[in-house]
Order: C-alpha cells, then structure tokens, then sequence
C-alpha cells in the first residue's frame, strides 16, 4: 500500500472512530480497569468503580478513550460501559445541592469533590444552568453544572 493510500486510510479509520462530542457514559462493573493503551496487555493505569462517569473521545475495536473528571486520558474497554446515569462532583471545594433552581434557594445538602450523584434531570431552560441530582442517601437537589462532570 502506498504512503497516501496508507495515510488516508488511518484519517478515514479515525473520522468514524471519533465519537461524539460530549458523550458520557458510566462504568457498569464494579471495578473497572483504565490502561495505557487499547489493550489487555497495556499498562494498567487504575480503576474505576461502578458508575463513575466517563467522557467517550474516541471508539475503536472494542475499546473507548476516554477523559475522567480529574482529566485522566485512559483506555476501558467497552463492554465495561453502560449508559450514563450519574455525575460527579467536580468542583475542589463541596458544592451546595439546592431546594430549587435559583442560587438564593435554601440548601438540602452539601456534596464534596469526586462524589458520584445519580443525574434527575439535566438542565432545561426552566432550570438555567442547573442540574437536578440526587445523593445516595436520598436527598435530591440542584446543582450548577460547572460544578458536575458528565453533563
């Protein structure tokens, strides 16, 4: 194969790889493991536990690229990701979840930095840049969405 037909096979291969932008997905198993590469044989890097949100950037064989909250560039294979459910607090200080979608409401709850919170309802025009979420133990809230990863 030629060095142009060889390079415009890989820019073909890699426009439909890429996923789109802003697709989110969770992990499904209760340990998932992140590599260095798109494969069983790269290094491993960490894991993941069940429903942590992951940015999909790129869909290859089997396997996602993938951006964490923290901005970790990994590879999980895709078997181990579901549909995304959750968000994760990515603010460094906690963030205030409050009884209604306006900053001068009163606050439920306090969520701290990497908290996974199950997504209610994403932000609509009646809600502005907020998020309904709900904590663990059952308090439901709004949150700011550049508070949230997985949005």
């Amino acid at each position: 194969m030629s060095a142009l037909r060889s390079w415009a096979f890989v820019a073909v291969a890699t426009f439909f790889a890429v996923a789109h932008a802003d697709e989110f997905r969770q992990t499904s198993d209760a340990a998932t493991i992140a590599y260095e590469g798109p494969s069983t044989r790269a290094t491993k890097q960490f894991l993941y536990s069940r429903g942590t949100p992951l940015e999909v950037l790129v869909q290859i064989e089997g396997w996602y690229k993938v951006r964490d909250a923290q901005g970790a560039l990994v590879w999980v294979e895709r078997k181990a990701l579901g549909e995304r459910s959750q968000v994760q607090v990515k603010s460094n200080a906690p963030v205030d979840a409050l009884a209604a979608p306006d900053s001068n409401a009163a606050i439920v709850f306090r969520a701290e930095s990497g908290v996974l919170l199950t997504l209610v309802a994403a932000p609509t025009p009646a809600t502005g840049p907020f998020a309904q979420v709900r904590h663990r133990d059952g308090q439901t809230g709004f949150i700011r969405v550049e508070a949230l990863f997985g949005l």
